[in-house]
């Protein structure tokens, strides 16, 4: 099956890649990417645009399946939902279509979701983008498209600097850690190589087709837990105690001029060894979120069997310290 892989620069999209190439010649790889990346394996790799609807169009010509790892701005995310569904309709040949959608499409829901629940895009402008596009996948599927939406959690796992690298650091800087009820949320994490495991069974099981599936590990955990697992895992004890109210105010008054020196030396193409990272305000609402995704669908008509959240913490841990030994960065006082 030849297969491509918009966003395959990406952390779950390079991941897939990997994979698929180690599983052999049953997959042949077209990485799509805006950037030629020579860190990508694979048989063939092109340079696309994934809201140029010729670029598209002419990327799907020739191949049996396309999984959509598109990540980036409101617009992105949008117009290359949008484009991509146009293009895989009016394909000759018509390629089944793995849709990346998000739990963020439940909004503000609580408790324990199913894919039959409600979608609600009240959360921010990712909810309201991401609603969208599985919209547009599901109309595409009553046009007679192909397609299967998957729904992650919080994808985590070795080479994972949003949830593993930036926490880590937090961690060892003393800027995170036991931090009471802004941790309190359910942390629904689900690995990567799960998550790549989905796609293909996707890909290869006809009961998937037209159908939305939850990816995140049974009996998630709080957040406050999960820092509390990879501080030690790191090294990164005895893990801080820190009040809801200190690591807003971090947040707040640190946060912008940080982001702005941030900005400033990538621009400048610098890289300064220490520079503390903001801890953005989006992370909060996260942090507090009271929904457990319900992976029963998944686990019956994809066959998952979970990565458990021991082995996922450990092997990202050693990834963390193999990647950020502590003796370079040390531990630090918060900011």
């Amino acid at each position: 099956m030849r297969v491509l892989v918009i966003g395959a620069s990406g952390y779950i999209g390079s991941r897939l890649c990997e994979l698929m190439r180690l599983q052999g010649p049953q997959w042949e790889v077209v990485a799509a990417v805006r950037r030629p990346r020579a860190s990508l394996r694979v048989s063939r790799q092109i340079t696309l645009e994934a809201t140029d609807p010729a670029q598209v169009a002419a990327a799907l010509a020739d191949v049996d399946a396309v999984v959509n790892c598109v990540a980036g701005d409101g617009h992105s995310i949008e117009a290359g939902a949008r484009v991509l569904f146009d293009a895989a309709l009016a394909a000759k040949h018509k390629p089944i279509v793995v849709h990346f959608s998000t739990m963020a499409v439940y909004g503000s829901s609580t408790g324990l979701v199913r894919e039959s629940d409600e979608l609600k895009a009240d959360i921010g402008w990712y909810s309201e983008v991401k609603v969208k596009a599985e919209l547009m996948a599901r109309d595409f599927h009553n046009k007679g498209g192909r397609v299967v939406i998957l729904r992650p959690g919080i994808v985590y796992g070795p080479g994972s600097e949003l949830w593993i690298g930036r926490t880590g650091r937090w961690l060892r800087a003393g800027r995170l850690g036991d931090i009471g009820e802004l941790g309190d949320g359910i942390c629904n994490l689900v690995h990567v190589d799960d998550v790549c495991a989905a796609v293909l069974a996707s890909l290869t099981r006809r009961e998937a087709i037209g159908e939305a599936f939850n990816l995140a590990a049974p009996g998630p955990d709080t957040w406050n837990r999960f820092f509390a697992r990879l501080a030690v895992a790191i090294g990164a004890t005895p893990l801080q105690r820190l009040s809801a109210r200190r690591v807003r105010f971090d947040s707040k008054l640190f946060g912008p001029p940080l982001k702005i020196g941030e900005i400033v030396f990538k621009k400048l193409g610098l890289k300064v060894a220490g520079w503390p990272e903001p801890i953005p305000p989006s992370v909060f609402a996260v942090w507090q979120q009271d929904i457990v995704l319900c992976p029963d669908k998944a686990t019956r008509l994809l066959g998952l069997r979970w990565t458990s959240d021991d082995i996922g913490v450990r092997q990202s841990a050693e990834w963390f310290v193999q990647r950020y030994p502590a003796a370079a960065s040390g531990r630090r006082a918060a900011v």
